[in-house]
C-alpha cells in the first residue's frame, strides 16, 4: 500500500518527492520504492519519525509491536495516519499515546493512478491542518469517505479487498471463454472494457443496481439463463460469506 499512496500523490503532484521519505523495517522494500520514485529512503526508523512532521504507517499491521518507546516518543505532537489493516485507533494510540492526532484510513491500490477509494477517521476532532493533510494525500489519491471507526471492518472488505475480487472475477471469465474457443488476452479485455462501461453507466444513471439488471435481462433469454445459473449455484451466498470472511479476518488483525 506504501507504493500505491507514494505513486498516487506523486502522480497527482500533491507532493513533490524531495518531500517524502520512507524507511523499512527490514529487506529491501523502502530501496526499491525509492529508486522507483525519487523519493528520500532512510535506514534510521528513529531519525525519520524525529524529522518528518506527518507520519504514514503503511508497514504489515503485526508489526505494529515492533515500534519502539523512543520512535514512540518521536511521534509526540504530531500527526499519525495509519492504512494498517484492521488495527483500531485505541491500539494505535498505544503504540503513539502523545501523537497530536490519530487518522485511520483505509485506501485500495488504484489509488496509484488516482482512482482509488479511501474511508477515514480520526481519534479526536480535527485541527483543520490536519483535516486538510489527510483529505488532501487521500484526494490525491481517488475519493475520500469519512465513516465511523465502527464500520472499517466492512469498509475494509468492500473497498481494502474489493480490487482483488474484480480482479478475480475478470480472470475466471477470461479463463471460462478461452476454455470455450475464445483467446484469454481478447477475453480479458472484453470483460474489462464491459465492467468500466457497466460501472460508469451504473454510476450516471442514477438508477440502482437491481434496475440495472432488470433492463439487460430478457425473460427465458441469455442473460437471464446466466444469472440463474451464478444463483442456482450459490454466488449470492458466496458473496455474503466471503464478505464477513474479510469482515472476520480484519476484526482478527485489530
Amino acid at each position: 500500500m506504501a507504493r500505491a499512496i507514494v505513486k498516487g500523490v506523486l502522480n497527482r503532484n500533491a507532493y513533490d518527492a524531495s518531500n517524502i521519505r520512507c524507511v523499512s523495517g527490514s529487506g529491501s522494500t523502502a530501496q526499491a520504492l525509492a529508486r522507483e520514485t525519487g523519493i528520500a529512503c532512510s535506514d534510521d526508523r528513529l531519525n525519520l519519525i524525529e524529522e518528518s512532521e506527518t507520519i504514514v504507517l503503511a508497514f504489515k499491521p503485526q508489526h505494529l509491536e515492533s515500534i519502539s518507546e523512543y520512535e514512540s516518543k518521536a511521534a509526540n505532537d504530531k500527526l499519525v495516519i495509519s492504512v494498517l489493516a484492521g488495527r483500531t485507533i485505541e491500539s494505535l494510540r498505544t503504540a503513539f499515546p502523545r501523537a497530536r492526532n490519530i487518522a485511520r484510513v483505509m485506501p485500495n491500490t488504484p489509488s496509484q493512478i488516482g482512482k482509488g477509494v479511501s474511508a477515514y477517521c480520526f481519534d479526536e476532532p480535527p485541527a483543520d491542518e490536519d483535516q486538510h493533510e489527510v483529505v488532501s494525500i487521500l484526494s490525491a489519491l481517488g475519493s475520500a469517505h469519512a465513516v465511523q471507526e465502527s464500520q472499517m471492518h466492512i469498509v475494509t472488505a468492500v473497498s481494502g479487498c474489493g480490487p482483488a475480487v474484480f480482479f478475480r472475477f475478470v480472470d475466471l471469465i477470461a479463463e471460462a471463454a478461452s476454455k470455450r474457443g475464445l483467446d484469454y488476452a481478447l477475453a480479458a479485455q472484453l470483460a474489462i472494457e464491459t465492467g468500466l462501461g457497466s460501472l460508469e453507466l451504473m454510476q450516471k444513471s442514477g438508477r440502482t443496481p437491481s434496475e440495472l439488471v432488470d433492463e439487460v435481462v430478457s425473460p427465458n433469454g441469455v442473460t437471464h439463463a446466466l444469472l440463474t445459473s451464478l444463483d442456482t449455484d450459490g454466488w449470492p451466498n458466496i458473496v455474503e460469506t466471503s464478505i464477513q470472511v474479510a469482515v472476520d479476518r480484519s476484526k482478527e488483525l485489530s
